[in-house]
């Protein structure tokens, strides 16, 4: 078979190649497997290996308060309080039962008893996570307001790990590892848990050295708290961890990266609650990244900054643009249905090679090698669940570019989406 498709590609005209190889460029794979290896070798080339590992030298130790907000997370509320209690000297937690209906209250203040800097807080009624945590910092003056799922383990240096960027005082927010705490549940999580490795260890600490990392993530990450009262606190999401991020960057902050600040969450395990997650995140970024942050492209406003730019650009060339151009130039291959196998086999093989040197990327920065190394063991599937991410991106995006659908979504309690402002 391999000689057959050599003799079928060296049959092909240079304008044929072109068309079959420049339009890789229109997918995910070459420019990210690009960016990480120079980013691999420079550190290599440099000797920061044992920098980038973390561990010990810890000299930044301000307050932290880390909020707990969630909704009907009785079953896991109690073993991620006992992976944050204890771990950090200066360190206060506050649970908000968001209006459960089962017992998350229950257990989290009979965790809090005999537990000092413990607070529990109880809502009636369902507002959201945005609102929850508001709703807890109204109880709290620390200095860092760390914020993580209640589904979440955190590993025990992850708060000193996280809090160590906010020495510098430019930096307002720090993005923290999420990685999957259940990676061999099925093909599902496992796919998920090769993902998490390449997108967020590796694929948030290349943005983060760029200067165009967007999002600190909900499911763990630190902000100041004086960049957080600038901004007002958070917005109605989805997406609202996106969103404060923007916020934080355009109030003149610079979002920082610990990827050995690591907690272990839950992944979806089923293709459909994959597919509903993805919409939520997706119908989210695009929300704010084309309509509520429209301004972070105003060159003639005086709060303007090429680095906020870049990051929407960066958003519109590659996660809009090229989504609908990468899909224009898939379909056009299924008018040469002679060629169809062979165009597939070639995008295959050379999505396989990509993934292969962004695994070695992912060890590279890994604290688990072997355990990593059997993530990213899923590789001769990654590009067939990719193509699965391209579905669920592009009916996403065109849900919400023409739809608006973000504000349909059940993640916003109804009365509460219904009386948040429509961007």
């Amino acid at each position: 078979m391999l000689t057959i498709w050599i003799h079928w590609l060296s049959s092909l005209g240079p304008d044929k190649l072109l068309a079959l190889f420049g339009g890789l460029f229109l997918l995910d794979a070459p420019r990210y497997t690009l960016s990480k290896v120079v980013m691999c070798l420079w550190d290599w080339g440099r000797g920061l290996w044992e920098g980038f590992r973390g561990g010990g030298g810890y000299t930044h130790c301000p307050s932290v308060c880390v909020v707990l907000a969630g909704y009907n997370e009785a079953d896991t509320i109690e073993a991620t309080l006992n992976s944050v209690w204890g771990t950090y000297p200066r360190l206060e937690i506050i649970v908000v039962d968001d209006g459960s209906t089962d017992d998350t209250q229950a257990v989290a203040r009979r965790f809090a008893q005999g537990r000092p800097g413990v607070l529990v807080l109880g809502r009636p009624q369902r507002g959201g996570k945005a609102s929850a945590i508001n709703f807890a910092l109204r109880y709290s003056q620390a200095e860092v307001v760390v914020i993580a799922d209640t589904d979440s383990h955190l590993d025990r240096a992850a708060i000193w790990e996280v809090v160590q960027p906010m020495a510098d005082p430019r930096v307002g927010a720090v993005s923290a590892t999420v990685l999957a705490r259940n990676p061999f549940v099925n093909l599902v999580t496992w796919l998920q848990a090769q993902e998490y490795l390449h997108g967020i260890l590796v694929g948030r600490l290349l943005s983060a050295r760029l200067g165009i990392l967007q999002i600190a993530s909900g499911g763990f990450a630190a902000f100041r708290r004086s960049a957080v009262d600038q901004v007002g606190g958070w917005d109605v999401g989805p997406g609202e961890d996106g969103d404060i991020t923007l916020r934080v960057r355009k109030a003149g902050y610079e979002i920082a990266f610990a990827p050995y600040a690591q907690c272990y969450t839950n992944l979806p395990t089923t293709w459909w609650g994959l597919f509903k997650q993805r919409r939520r995140w997706n119908r989210g970024a695009v929300r704010y990244k084309c309509r509520k942050h429209i301004d972070m492209a105003y060159f003639w406003s005086r709060n303007f900054r090429v680095s906020d730019f870049t990051v929407l650009l960066n958003a519109w060339v590659f996660q809009i643009f090229l989504l609908y151009g990468s899909w224009v130039y898939l379909i056009a291959y299924l008018y040469a249905p002679e060629d169809l196998g062979w165009v597939a086999f070639t995008i295959y093989l050379c999505y396989l090679v990509f993934h292969m040197v962004q695994s070695l990327t992912v060890l590279f920065y890994s604290t688990a090698p072997a355990r990593d190394a059997l993530i990213c063991a899923a590789l001769p599937l990654v590009p067939l669940y990719q193509l699965f991410q391209k579905v669920a991106r592009v009916v996403s995006v065109t849900e919400e570019i023409f739809l608006r659908k973000s504000f349909e979504d059940n993640y916003v309690p109804p009365h509460v989406r219904q009386a948040t402002w429509h961007w």
